[in-house]
């Protein structure tokens, strides 16, 4: 199961959105984590992803990387 270290995701950013983008991607989420500063509540633009399957990180890495979220393009 490939897990993924997202960042310069949105800072409004909830785990339901990055599930959901993900899914419109084509991908089978297994566990989403938006990391938050616990003082002011907000994201500080990275995250945590778990996909189902066997499929090659580099591969993923290549599907990802650079695509919009919320006018941002996500590093993978």
């Amino acid at each position: 199961m490939p897990r993924l270290f997202l960042t310069n995701i949105p800072h409004d950013c909830e785990d339901g959105d990055l599930r959901g983008w993900l899914e419109a991607h084509g991908f089978a989420v297994d566990s989403v984590r938006v990391v938050r500063d616990q003082v002011a509540g907000v994201s500080p633009a990275f995250g945590y992803v778990s996909l189902y399957g066997d499929s090659d990180d580099a591969d993923l890495i290549k599907l990802l990387d650079g695509q919009d979220l919320k006018g941002r393009r996500v590093q993978v």
